[in-house]
């Protein structure tokens, strides 16, 4: 499903080039739920960037369901994450402004799906996080572990074929971390969702099906 091949990428700071990837390269298969684990700036999320075509490398191939990310235009990169990746982030990114609602159908409305579908499919997955009484809330009307959970909702309403998630707990305390995990953990598994999750914690990056360490830009199994 994810194949990143001889893949290196380096960022410009205070005048210097620092090497994050070199020449890196990893598969994951389709429904394999893989944890990214490593010290900070061992280049973690700059994995996810890559596999979302948020960044582009600087030498190598990202391929994803097939499709040669690093290949698309700006144009095509977006409509490739609307369509084909979920995100779930550490500070949940949602919209302050809308309520819990409007954040579950706004990747909807942006692929063309909009009506009583769209609003049915919001309500039974607000019913499966266990928030069906929070549609009309608002961001900061809620715990940090009811946030990540309408997060997770915003991720996968679409039904993504990848899911990536940037420390989902990070934020969190113990038992509520442990309710987001098997949460998410559920509703990949029930549609075969391929998922990449950056974590510090060994802990939960034990929950995942695989385990793979970066270390000076190179990918270890752990």
């Amino acid at each position: 499903m994810i194949a990143l091949e001889s893949v290196s990428k380096r960022y410009r700071e205070a005048g210097a080039d620092r090497v994050v990837l070199r020449e890196f390269s990893l598969q994951v298969p389709e429904g394999q739920r893989l944890a990214l684990v490593g010290r900070s700036g061992a280049g973690k999320s700059t994995v996810l960037n890559l596999i979302s075509g948020m960044d582009n490398p600087d030498a190598g191939t990202v391929l994803v369901g097939g499709t040669a990310v690093q290949a698309l235009s700006e144009r095509e990169r977006t409509l490739f994450r609307r369509s084909t990746v979920g995100f779930v982030f550490q500070f949940f990114n949602l919209i302050p402004t809308l309520t819990v609602r409007e954040n579950l159908l706004l990747p909807l409305d942006l692929l063309g799906h909009k009506g009583s579908g769209a609003a049915e499919a919001a309500n039974a997955l607000l019913q499966r996080v266990g928030l069906e009484d929070r549609g009309g809330s608002f961001p900061e009307q809620l715990s940090g572990g009811e946030q990540q959970r309408v997060a997770i909702a915003r991720a996968l309403i679409h039904r993504p074929r990848v899911l990536l998630a940037d420390e989902p707990t990070g934020t969190l305390d113990e038992e509520t971390g442990e309710q987001v995990l098997s949460l998410m953990a559920e509703l990949t598994a029930e549609h075969g969702m391929t998922v990449v999750m950056v974590t510090h914690s060994l802990d939960v990056a034990r929950r995942m099906d695989r385990v793979v360490r970066l270390v000076d830009g190179r990918p270890v199994e752990a």
